[in-house]
């Protein structure tokens, strides 16, 4: 079957389908741990959760911090996570 056939047949390909619980693990853990500690560095993050990979975590907390959901500041090298509920 060509491509243009497979694109025209409306097939829906979810390659990554059994990642989605992964990921709203990933997303459950990063919260969890930022609601005990208010305040985090993303390498203390890091070191705390050795199943995920160090590009998984960052991507995750890039796409937090971009809906809000996480405040990420950077002083230098580090990364610091904060609580939305932290008043600075």
């Amino acid at each position: 079957m060509s491509i243009s056939a497979l694109l025209e047949s409306g097939l829906e390909i979810h390659p990554l389908r059994g990642e989605r619980h992964d990921i709203d693990a990933l997303t459950a853990t990063i919260l969890d741990h930022l609601s005990e500690q208010t305040v985090i560095s993303l390498d203390t993050l890091i070191c705390l959760m050795p199943q995920y990979t160090w590009n998984q975590i960052f991507a995750r907390v890039d796409q937090l911090a971009r809906c809000n959901k996480i405040v990420l500041r950077r002083h230098r090298f580090v990364y610091t996570l904060f609580s939305t509920d932290f008043v600075a």
